[in-house]
Formats: structure tokens, sequence, C-alpha cells
């Protein structure tokens, strides 16, 4: 019996061999190369507008800050619109190991300042955990010109509380050129 099943096994091995190397498949025609470029990126300050040019609906834009420790990304904090006339929204990106039993938010710089937003945790990915919310426009204008560093809150798995910096710097400007992008 062990040799029949390997002799069926050789066989399908074989098979596919031979169906690899053998006259390729016509390759579907891939489309043009644009003149211009697919995705950009700009720095201004600590945020980076990031925009991919070849969407058919026009550019996808969003303004993000990335917290890096010893040289690995450990989180991503990003404003953007999902949609043309839509309100602005803040998504963030954390490792694996949160608590769905709390809310993730953001506050001012001071320890006891209260939440400026709350996220709502949507889903977890091998690479990280994604909270968003609409931001209302006064809260934007509020960040717009904040000049000390936001703190980002949320719970691990074990319930301890981690804090990341939120930095100001740039973000008016990053805001700036999205809105300029966006048309």
């Amino acid at each position: 019996m062990g040799q029949v099943r390997w002799t069926r096994m050789g066989l399908a091995a074989g098979v596919l061999w031979a169906a690899a190397s053998g006259a390729k498949a016509a390759e579907p025609a891939k489309p043009p190369v644009p003149a211009g470029p697919q995705q950009t990126t700009a720095t201004f300050g600590d945020w980076t507008l990031r925009c991919n040019r070849a969407a058919a609906a026009g550019p996808l834009c969003e303004v993000v800050q990335s917290v890096v420790s010893q040289d690995h990304p450990v989180a991503e904090f990003a404003f953007g619109h999902i949609g043309h006339g839509q309100p602005m929204h803040m998504t963030i990106v954390v490792p694996p190991n949160v608590s769905f039993g709390s809310v993730p938010m953001v506050s001012g710089a001071r320890t006891g300042d209260p939440p400026i937003i709350d996220l709502v945790w949507r889903r977890c990915l091998p690479g990280g955990c994604f909270a968003d919310a609409a931001v209302p426009a006064e809260t934007m204008a509020r960040l717009r010109s904040a000049s000390e560093s936001a703190q980002v809150h949320f719970a691990d798995a074990a319930g301890h509380v981690t804090t990341l910096p939120f930095s100001p710097r740039g973000l008016a400007q990053a805001l700036d050129a999205l809105a300029k992008e966006e048309g």
C-alpha cells in the first residue's frame, strides 16, 4: 500500500511539474504605465501625506504619523476622508495585543486631560488592530492649533493601559496639503 501511495504522489508531482515547466499560458495584458507617479509622499514635520494616485475614483490620500521604537514601527495614526464629502476620520493601528473591553482614545498632553476623540475597535489582523472614529470639525481645529503633544491610550490584552505620544508638529500643514490634493 505504501508503494501505491508513493506512485500516486509521484505521478501527481510529475504532472504538476510538467504543467509548470511546459508552455506558458498567455499572461493577461497589463495596463500602460501612467506618466505620473502612482504613489506619492510628502513630509510635514512629524506627519506624512500619502497619496495613491492609481485609484479609479481619483487620488486616495491620508495624513499619517508613525510611532517608531528601536527602528521598528509600533503604531500609526492617520487622518483622512473615507469618501468625498465625508467627515474627517482618525484611524489608529496598534499591535494586535489589545483589550476590546476598553475604548481607545486621544486626550490632551497632561495626565487626566479629558478625551478629545473616542475611537471604536474595528478589526484585528496579524499586523495590527484598527480603531477609528469620525472627528468633528471643531476637534480637528483644536488638533490643528495644538502646540503640545496629545496622547493615544488603549489597553493591552492584560488590561494595562498603553499611552503613545501624538505629535502636533506639522499636522496643520499636512492637513492643508491633504485638502489641496482632494480639491
